[in-house]
């Protein structure tokens, strides 16, 4: 019998069952995911100064998807500001080892994205391309990597990009620890193009070690709500 890949806590919030730890925080999810993400990457800025027609993202740990729909709409903001500009596509590689059923993801959207209704237009037509692949999304591109993290610079490197901003998303390193080890910083590092970033949620010193390691420049910035600190960076050479 397959295993379900979540449960609900009492607040509603969805949790792993693999891992034992939270997809996000029920309440504030959208806007600590802008916070964390959007803002962490500085991407809004990065869109406006990007010299190339494509601007692409990778993220460790698809999840629900609600990365990728906020990035979706605020690459959308984006193009309806500056509509003449040379950025016309966003590109989105995931990884996630296991995927949540079609369900489980349509609950997820309705509960958090209920308020806000682009982001849950745009999360029907992200559930109809995970119905069938064939699904365009007009100006942006998404990719889902089903396999173990370990095979993601694999899956990258065939499709021959290097990426513009990182977001390290996997669970908890204390729950999920091979989402955060220094080889797979190493590989994500030499597929990072020049001035391309990272954003993260976690501070966790040996964290921050291993992707000081691989090569990223690393700055602490401050968390999210009561989270004290996260961390951002970038390669520059």
């Amino acid at each position: 019998m397959h295993k379900s890949t979540i449960i609900w806590d009492k607040n509603q919030t969805p949790i792993s069952t693999y891992f034992g730890d939270v997809y996000f925080n029920t309440e504030g999810a959208i806007e600590e995911t802008r916070y964390v993400f959007i803002e962490g990457n500085d991407l809004r800025q990065r869109f406006l100064h990007h010299k190339q027609d494509t601007f692409i993202v990778g993220e460790t740990g698809f999840g629900s998807g609600l990365s990728f729909l906020i990035l979706w709409e605020t690459f959308l903001h984006f193009r309806s500001q500056y509509p003449n500009h040379i950025l016309k596509h966003l590109a989105f590689f995931s990884v996630e080892k296991y995927p949540l059923s079609l369900n489980e993801l349509i609950k997820i959207h309705n509960n958090v994205l209920s308020k806000n209704k682009t982001l849950l237009s745009l999360s029907k037509r992200l559930q109809a391309f995970l119905i069938d692949s064939t699904f365009q999304f007009d100006d942006v591109s998404l990719k889902i990597c089903n396999d173990d993290i370990s095979n993601f610079s694999d899956f990258l490197t065939k499709q021959n990009v290097l990426i513009d901003a990182w977001f390290f998303d996997g669970f908890s390193p204390a729950k999920n620890p091979d989402m955060w080890v220094k080889s797979l910083f190493e590989d994500c590092y030499t597929l990072t193009a020049l001035n391309g970033s990272f954003a993260t949620f976690t501070a966790a010193g040996y964290v921050r070690r291993n992707l000081l390691n691989a090569g990223f420049k690393v700055v602490k910035r401050k968390g999210f709500g009561i989270k004290r600190e996260m961390l951002i960076g970038y390669k520059n050479e």
